[in-house]
């Protein structure tokens, strides 16, 4: 009996087995964790990038405060200003655009 623990046959079907248990094991875990990134990745899909969201807001909030004035030239761009957050608002136009046409209306104000 100790001849069989002792041969190399022996040794080589235990590691064999072990390490299939160890692969099977880390397949299967690698399988849960794409299943987990895969439910996070489509409950996200919809939510618009946050950075871009926050400059944005930044934007508006600093063409809001130039266009407090009574200049004739800045109740322009507060008008079309006010368009273009109605446009945003009513999803006529996307998230980079909004963003670039508040950049083109900063450049004015400024």
């Amino acid at each position: 009996m100790s001849e069989l623990f002792s041969s190399s046959l022996f040794t080589f079907c235990f590691f064999l087995v072990i390490g299939s248990v160890i692969v099977y094991l880390i397949l299967k875990f690698d399988t849960i964790q794409r299943q987990k990134l895969n439910r996070i990745m489509a409950s996200t899909r919809d939510v618009k990038p946050l950075f871009e969201q926050q400059a944005t807001g930044d934007k508006l909030h600093t063409i809001k405060k130039k266009c407090s004035d009574n200049a004739i030239a800045h109740k322009q761009i507060a008008q079309q200003l006010d368009e273009l957050v109605a446009n945003y608002d009513k999803g006529k136009i996307s998230l980079p655009d909004y963003c670039s046409q508040l950049n083109r209306l900063l450049a004015m104000v400024a």
